[in-house]
């Protein structure tokens, strides 16, 4: 028969259909008695299990605890595949102006998600109980958060890194004393992290302090916070979620790279729902971005805010264009491309797309081509040194037709180029001056006239369409 606490997790892990029978699990193990516990259970109950462990190099114990978790996997008959990563967690900290543990944090979630996927892992599971549950959403209260940081942790959530592979939580309705009874009725071995009692951190303050304290003034004060979350969760999902949704379905476009707010839809929604919004579309297109309170009013201040503002956010930049707010990663955008010398006849990668410059053997027929993507030149007033770089500030152009000469910044603003999509335009340059804003406007002084007797031919083929801001990368 099985242990009665096996019984109980299997009927939470089918209640709430966080795994299928046999499925393939990679589990978190620290070597504390939560994760040697799930490692257990989920074994016990049938699944293909897979361990990984983190050593974050930061206490004297770290190495025991690895070796701990390599002896118990290794016993095991069939033996427990084992993954053992280790970290530099306080460069990673100091690098991210993080803290230790959100360093470790993300390191650990990272590498569950490499492993996980080149495993074919159907899920990850982790330790988290519901004693963890009830400090949670004390430390989500204290801290001011919505909804849905006082649902606390979910049963199942996407990875961030690997949205289609799930992070279950099995041992989450149990609390830690059944954990530690069943560890002990199995001879589960086992070690405790004195950090986690560390008065140094938040949760330490809420586990040894402020819980006990409750707990002593309020029976069962732990289950009710646990059940609070819960139903928090319920509500979240049945009701704000849901409506969340359709204000999301009218307001979002997913993009190449990134995503889409129109500025329209935001702007009739109360403050409320706006921020909802804003912070959706954050979790949807930069996962490593900050979800707070202060983060949703820095960008509720970019829908009122001049084209051309935004707020650089985790990995990427939030930008206010015209119709939207445009959330874009970091690595959409090109590097600023240097003076590069263009030969006649042969392509040219550019941010913006493919660049030719041809000459041409014959006149054509008209030189207004339709095209803002295609221009023609006097060959022999370009000259043979071309090169092609990106715009920079304090270039100018002689706009065709006019006397003077205009910003190129401007000459954007005017053609209502997207601010993110600026740092793609590039310029091509003669020796002396500009001669093309790729793609925008031809210098005066570079253009066909009746004696000229060679006509150059410029074509851009673009990456994308150049009108297209809502599909813009």
């Amino acid at each position: 028969m099985a242990h009665p606490f096996v019984a109980a997790v299997a009927s939470f892990v089918e209640r709430h259909a966080l795994l299928d029978d046999g499925t393939s699990v990679l589990v978190a193990v620290s070597g504390g008695v939560d994760s040697m516990v799930c490692v257990s259970v989920l074994r016990r109950l049938g699944y293909d299990v897979h361990a990984l462990h983190a050593n974050y190099g930061l206490r004297e114990g770290a190495d025991a605890d690895e070796a701990l978790v390599g002896r118990w996997c290794d016993a095991q008959a069939p033996s427990v595949p084992l993954t053992v990563v280790s970290f530099d967690t306080e460069a990673r900290a100091n690098a991210k102006s993080e803290s230790l543990q959100e360093a470790a944090r993300r390191l650990r979630y990272d590498a569950l998600a490499e492993r996980a996927v080149e495993i074919n892992a159907s899920a990850v599971a982790t330790g988290h109980h519901r004693d963890d549950q009830a400090e949670t959403l004390l430390l989500n209260l204290v801290r001011g958060s919505g909804p849905e940081g006082l649902a606390g942790m979910r049963p199942s959530r996407p990875l961030r890194n690997a949205p289609s592979i799930p992070l279950v939580r099995p041992l989450l309705d149990a609390s830690r004393n059944d954990i530690k009874a069943y560890a002990e009725a199995v001879d589960l071995p086992w070690r405790t992290d004195p950090t986690n009692q560390s008065l140094d951190y938040d949760r330490g303050v809420i586990r040894t302090e402020i819980l006990p304290r409750l707990t002593e003034q309020f029976e069962g004060a732990r289950e009710r916070l646990s059940r609070s979350a819960m139903l928090m969760g319920e509500y979240v999902d049945q009701a704000l979620r849901p409506a969340l949704n359709e204000r999301m379905d009218r307001a979002y476009v997913d993009c190449q790279a990134g995503g889409w707010l129109v500025i329209d839809v935001l702007t009739d929604e109360p403050p409320v729902w706006r921020r909802r919004m804003l912070l959706e579309a954050l979790r949807r297109t930069l996962p490593t971005a900050s979800y707070t309170h202060a983060m949703a009013e820095e960008l509720d201040a970019l829908v009122e805010a001049q084209v051309g503002r935004r707020v650089e956010v985790g990995d990427g930049t939030v930008w206010r264009e015209r119709e939207g707010l445009r959330f874009l990663p970091n690595a959409a955008m090109p590097e600023p491309m240097g003076p590069t010398s263009v030969d006649w006849g042969e392509p040219i990668s550019l941010p913006q797309g493919t660049l030719r410059v041809e000459r041409r053997a014959d006149r054509p027929s008209s030189l207004e081509s339709g095209d803002p993507l295609v221009a023609y030149a006097d060959a022999d007033r370009l000259g043979e040194d071309l090169t092609v770089r990106t715009w920079a500030d304090g270039d100018r152009l002689r706009p065709l037709g006019l006397d003077g000469s205009k910003p190129v910044s401007d000459l954007l603003t005017d053609a209502e180029v997207p601010s993110h999509r600026r740092r793609r335009v590039c310029v091509l340059s003669t020796s002396e001056h500009i001669a093309w804003v790729v793609g925008y406007r031809l210098d005066h002084r570079v253009r066909v006239r009746p004696d000229t007797d060679r006509v150059a031919r410029f074509v851009l083929q673009p990456r994308e369409k150049p009108s297209d801001h809502y599909q813009s990368s």
